[in-house]
């Protein structure tokens, strides 16, 4: 494996977070690492996210995040709004250029699997169509199990190699944390890894390593 999708369950449940410390993790391995995202939204003057991974690989922020838009918006709707439209060709182009000077790229989504990038082309499409085999990033909290399962019954729709389940923000207070792994994996046949809320950025190592992993290293 020299590439992988992290999607999500929904917006704002740790995509980035998850790429940071797996990055993170690569790096402390000695693996020459690069972060792709292919849209980032919500952009006012440097894309957030593509800033913060960069920190970690050290890349150009414009190879990171070639597009940008600055409406808080799936990509399909920033073209709609903005009136600025970008190549998927260009953008796969890209990202196989980055294969030839990376040992492993970290593609990221914007949202979950089903936000649309152009008219009837979504995540799920271009994992398919760059041969990107995924790992969902779910909240760990009430509301999970039908998110999650959801999220996995549409990637094995599309023939996705699913490599994990990160379930992010264990923090013991609300009672579904409890079950809620039990439920996704006897749903879904993956063992979720469980991933506490912390402050900052930096997951413990045991974490970190649990993601690389993951992902082959």
């Amino acid at each position: 494996m020299r590439a992988l999708l992290i999607t999500a369950t929904d917006t704002g449940v740790g995509k980035t977070f998850v790429s940071y410390n797996l990055a993170y993790a690569l790096k402390e391995a000695g693996v020459k690492v690069g972060y792709l995202k292919p849209v980032e939204t919500d952009v006012k003057e440097l894309p957030a996210d593509g800033s913060l991974l960069v920190s970690i690989t050290g890349q150009d922020i414009k190879e990171a995040v070639p597009v940008v838009f600055s409406l808080p918006l799936s990509p399909y709707a920033g073209i709609l709004e903005e009136g600025k439209d970008f190549s998927l060709d260009d953008l796969k182009h890209h990202f196989e250029s980055m294969l030839q000077r990376y040992e492993f790229v970290i593609v990221e989504g914007a949202g979950g699997i089903a936000v649309p990038i152009k008219r009837d082309y979504d995540y799920a499409k271009l994992a398919k169509d760059w041969n990107l085999p995924i790992l969902i990033v779910a909240r760990a909290t009430l509301g999970t199990i039908n998110h999650t399962f959801l999220t996995y019954f549409y990637a094995k729709s599309m023939g996705l190699d699913i490599k994990g389940i990160v379930m992010n923000g264990f923090g013991g207070k609300d009672v579904s944390e409890r079950t809620n792994p039990r439920i996704v994996q006897e749903l879904t046949g993956i063992k979720p890894l469980e991933i506490p809320r912390i402050d900052g950025l930096l997951l413990p190592a045991e974490f970190r390593r649990a993601l690389a992993h993951l992902v082959g290293f």
